[in-house]
């Protein structure tokens, strides 16, 4: 089965992805299986890297509300954001504009923060940005993670992590930072709208596929409608748990 049919995109169609470990590979896969048949918004509420030419179909990075997107009525993947960095990122929109065009499409895939390609990150007080038009909201975990020395290298706002975790720089990523990171009501699914997912990724060998069960029996469940394992490299997807979906 496809994710986006796992996802059952088919009922849920705004989807806000948060975390750290594969969140482009996962819009790119999303939107693969539904680029020739339906209109998709991809945009962020921070800043993204400019995807490759190969992967949309519309692009528009000075955004201001002074055209109306709906009249363009082709499928196809839309990346609208609002000007360029320094650091030539792509500026994301105000979750304001994404709610006020977030109907003129079939699906909007959104970034709702910032990891800097690191396979872990700590969270600031003010994000995750989660529009309110948000079906579902996909949290992001790395299970190659594990093991990995807690530093810079490794992990995007390392001050907060340490805050989270109570780790110290140095130190190895361990299960119980992960659960951390997913049941505290401060972290991953801080702020979520809408249905909540975690999709534990990288899961691509035998160990990978241990240690994501022995994460599993850690969790919270209450919190979470839905937990997916899987590999995105590979394209191949396992539903650990489903609650009322």
């Amino acid at each position: 089965m496809m994710l986006h049919e796992i996802l059952k995109l088919n009922k849920y169609f705004n989807v806000a992805l948060v975390g750290a470990g594969g969140k482009t590979t996962l819009i790119n896969r999303l939107t693969e299986s539904l680029r020739k048949k339906k209109k998709i918004l991809v945009s962020s509420t921070t800043t993204f890297i400019k995807p490759g030419i190969t992967t949309y179909d519309f692009m528009d990075y000075a955004y201001h509300k002074d055209y109306d997107i709906g009249v363009i009525d082709r499928p196809g993947i839309y990346i609208i954001g609002k000007g360029k960095s320094i650091d030539d990122l792509v500026i994301g929109l105000e979750t304001h504009d994404i709610e006020n065009i977030a109907n003129k499409f079939d699906h909007s895939i959104i970034e709702c923060d910032f990891s800097n390609g690191r396979p872990l990150k700590g969270f600031r007080d003010h994000e995750p940005r989660i529009p309110s038009t948000t079906d579902i909201t996909i949290g992001v975990l790395d299970i190659q993670s594990l093991g990995l020395v807690v530093n810079s290298a490794n992990i995007h706002h390392l001050d907060k992590y340490l805050e989270l975790t109570g780790s110290d720089i140095g130190s190895l990523v361990t299960i119980g930072h992960l659960t951390t990171i997913v049941n505290h009501e401060m972290a991953l699914f801080k702020n979520a709208v809408g249905k909540k997912v975690l999709y534990i990724n990288k899961v691509e060998k035998e160990m990978d596929e241990a240690l994501a069960l022995n994460l599993f029996e850690t969790l919270d469940l209450t919190k979470i409608d839905m937990v997916i394992e899987g590999s995105l490299i590979e394209n191949r997807y396992f539903v650990l748990y489903e609650k009322e979906y």
